[in-house]
């Protein structure tokens, strides 16, 4: 039961102004923003108020996406509904017959690449490199933009540029000779691996900042960041109340009955065993059952952690093994232990990496991108991305319908949609990175084994909404830049970080100043199975409009920060939802080792077949960026090996 809300209408919310404020409308602000960010991407949406767009010339996004920011991410937040609509084209068997009318482009390449996010820009990178750019490679991508999940989103708010990412996150700087992707890329580009933040005005009352959007939700000691809580869950607490840093106090002053502290310091002291044995157990089991069962803690240590689960892991611990809450370093399955250091981020998240391997590959598409600035910001020229002639191309907004070997079987025809045409290209391989449920409906020739294989690959949808604010104040007032609360009605956190500094990008850290706040969230059941919760959460996502969301973003706000002075019509800016439906693998029991004897789905998949290889995250369960480069690595390899 919650608490009843305060008398709210539109107005109070701050819908008059609805996606955004009418301080985006300042000409001077639009002129800085063509000269921070570029010209738009081809189609891009400068919208920024309903009331107004039409008289500034700015067509209006539709009622599903909203606003979606500036720059050349302003057509890609999350899954449009241009890309959901073409996709489920493919779930309900439009292309299984291709249309008499479908193109032949003439084009035979040496790869192609289905998918340019992480994986698959990896994937061309390491084919191109190994081949010494001799061969021609083309990357595939349904977007219109690349990068898959690690994209960002961009606002400029009174004169300053700020970014938070739209999903993929917690990126750092490599070390130099570690000998991962990123090193490589890192070093092929001649990249700084110094980075600086920006600094806290020393005159304030001190703060402790995140560098990332995760910290705050489990793992990092509060010794290193300020975490407010704010409990008005009647079932917690009789009365509603904000504390910081509960972990720092051993939960001392907390509503918490003194069992459910005992039972949850325990929990969160807990470490698991570093053996394959160990393991084994875990992926037998959900994490509920070993928190409760093995454990013996209480009902509600599973129900503190359930929206954390629910998140990275895509459902509710009782959907979910023990195994990939390992994974992502939850108490009592790991070794790791509270993290020490706090993990890195940078500005649009892990949008770094995918923006890292185009320079590399295609230098034209991003000419100013020769140093770390350049990579963060660097406007990119679309044109310069599928020019004929150059070994690597990228061909956007183009959706893979069907792929199979030839009838000679020493090729592979793809076909894609683009703009409502099919056209068909030819490739000596492929690799597929692109998502398995997309895999599964468009590799016509895909092996029977292979196929029951992904029939095991579930989804969980999440969402990122990023929130320009004019000011923080209402948070610096509560003493913690970061935030959670215990009633799930939307999410259960948020934060804001200290911004990272490259040359001329360098936002402010100031309470009275703009910023980002990053909500992340699961869309979850408990109690359902992990299928189901996979379709009830995403079809809330989808079902839900732009202005239903927003309202429901304002309203929660209000609720959660007006102890802090929070106004939603005075401290919103705007608001971009990015909805990812399918943002995660479900990893129920059995998932990862495989059950009754037989291999895991995985193991299964990862083999590829005749000159097709499938180097996708969800290959390693919980999906990374690290991961994913991994995948597309191996995948690359398996082609290469093919001669």
């Amino acid at each position: 039961m919650k608490r009843k809300r305060p008398n709210e209408n539109d107005d109070s919310l701050g819908m008059d102004e609805s996606i955004t404020r009418k301080d985006f409308l300042n000409a001077s602000l639009l002129g800085v923003g063509g000269a921070l960010l570029g010209a738009p991407a081809p189609g891009t949406m400068f919208y920024h108020s309903r009331a107004d767009s039409s008289a500034h010339g700015h067509a209006a996004p539709d009622a599903w996406t909203g606003y979606a920011g500036v720059g050349d991410y302003a057509r890609g937040n999350g899954n449009t509904f241009p890309v959901l609509t073409a996709a489920h084209k493919i779930r309900d068997g439009s292309y299984n017959k291709l249309p008499a009318n479908t193109k032949d482009t003439g084009e035979v390449f040496d790869l192609v690449v289905v998918g340019g996010g992480i994986s698959g820009l990896s994937a061309a990178y390491y084919f191109h490199k190994s081949t010494g750019g001799a061969k021609k490679c083309m990357v595939l991508e349904n977007h219109a933009i690349f990068g898959g999940e690690a994209r960002e989103n961009d606002f400029l708010v009174d004169g300053y540029h700020l970014v938070g990412p739209q999903a993929s996150n917690q990126g750092s700087i490599p070390r130099a000779g570690s000998g991962t992707p990123i090193d490589d890329i890192w070093t092929d580009l001649n990249l700084s691996r110094e980075v600086q933040y920006q600094e806290w005005d020393p005159s304030l009352k001190p703060l402790r900042f995140q560098l990332d959007n995760y910290a705050h939700m489990e793992g990092v000691d509060e010794s290193l960041v300020d975490v407010g809580y704010y409990f008005d869950d009647p079932s917690i607490s009789p009365t509603p109340m904000w504390m910081r840093n509960i972990w720092a106090n051993d939960l001392a002053g907390t509503p918490f009955s003194d069992p459910v502290k005992q039972d949850l310091l325990k929990w969160r002291s807990a470490v698991g065993e570093d053996t394959e044995e160990f393991r084994r157990l875990l992926d037998t089991m959900t994490y509920k059952d070993y928190i409760e069962k093995v454990m013996g803690l209480r009902p509600e240590v599973t129900k503190m952690v359930e929206p954390v689960v629910g998140l990275i892991n895509g459902a509710s611990p009782d959907a979910v093994s023990a195994f990939a809450a390992g994974q992502i370093g939850m108490p009592g399955v790991t070794t790791r232990g509270r993290v020490a250091a706090l993990p890195q981020s940078f500005p649009g998240g892990n949008a770094t990496y995918p923006r890292c391997f185009v320079r590399y590959l295609i230098p034209a598409a991003m000419p100013t991108a020769t140093n770390l600035e350049g990579i963060l910001t660097g406007k990119i020229d679309f044109a310069a991305l599928d020019k004929p002639g150059q070994p690597v191309r990228i061909r956007l907004s183009s959706l893979v319908v069907r792929v199979e070997h030839t009838s000679a079987g020493n090729e592979v025809a793809v076909a894609y949609e683009n703009g409502g045409t099919v056209y068909r290209v030819k490739a000596k391989a492929v690799i597929m990175a692109s998502p398995g449920m997309v895999n599964k409906a468009v590799i016509a020739d895909l092996p029977e084994e292979m196929k029951v294989a992904y029939s095991e690959f579930l989804y969980g949808p999440a969402m990122v909404v990023n929130v320009a604010l004019t000011n923080w104040r209402f948070l610096y007032k509560l003493g913690a830049p970061a935030a959670r609360w215990f009633d799930n009605e939307f999410g259960f956190s948020c934060n804001i970080r200290r911004p990272m500094i490259a040359g001329g990008y360098n936002p402010p850290l100031h309470p009275d100043k703009p910023t980002v706040l990053t909500f992340y969230l699961g869309l979850y059941t408990p109690g359902r199975s992990a299928y189901e919760q996979g379709v009830l959460g995403r079809t809330k996502l989808l079902s839900t409009p732009y202005a239903d969301w927003e309202r429901l973003i304002r309203s929660h706000m209000m609720r959660v920060f007006a102890e802090g002075g929070f106004d939603p019509k005075t401290d919103i800016a705007g608001i971009v939802l990015n909805r990812w439906g399918h943002a995660r693998v479900l990893q129920p029991p059995g998932f990862h080792y495989g059950r009754d004897g037989k291999p895991a789905p995985h193991e299964v998949v990862e083999k590829g077949f005749g000159r097709i290889a499938i180097g996708h995250s969800e290959l390693n369960g919980h999906q990374n960026a690290s991961g994913a480069m991994a995948q597309g690595k191996r995948a690359a390899a398996q082609i290469l090996a093919l001669g």
